[in-house]
């Protein structure tokens, strides 16, 4: 550094010797790199515990998901088994899945699935189907009557 008219004439200076000035510097600046990485670190860690929760809900999402995906086939299949003897009602293999209707959660799809699986039971309990029993009264005709 230049020396300036009030100086005392030596290498001093305001904050001493432009080594000593240096040095501050550079511990400053290692300080602060030293706090960003701590930063950082934390940072990291806070993260990867988000990320493992995360990771936690979706894997319980894909458990549901099968459960409620294994639930439905079994109602189907023992659907299909009630069924089998209504030979005049075309019985298909499971369907896909109706993308349009509302999402729920499992137990609700669950609960759904079932619902209905038990209310096709007490129709064939009540006795065989045949088109008058399940055919509205005012599409019969009148002769029929």
């Amino acid at each position: 550094m230049t020396e300036t008219a009030g100086d005392s004439g030596g290498p001093e200076t305001r904050h001493g010797t432009d080594t000593e000035r240096y040095k501050e510097i550079v511990a400053l600046a290692t300080g602060s790199a030293e706090r960003l990485q701590e930063l950082e670190r934390d940072r990291v860690e806070r993260l990867e515990r988000e990320l493992a929760g995360e990771r936690d809900l979706v894997e319980q999402a894909e458990q549901q998901q099968e459960e409620v995906e294994e639930g439905v086939r079994l109602r189907w299949n023992a659907a299909m088994e009630a069924l089998w003897e209504e030979r005049w009602l075309r019985v298909t293999q499971l369907p896909a899945p109706d993308t349009t209707a509302e999402p729920a959660g499992a137990e609700d799809a669950i609960r759904s699935v079932q619902r209905a699986y038990l209310d096709l039971y007490e129709e064939l309990e009540q006795g065989r189907w045949s088109a008058p029993n399940w055919i509205p009264t005012g599409w019969i005709s009148r002769r029929e009557r």
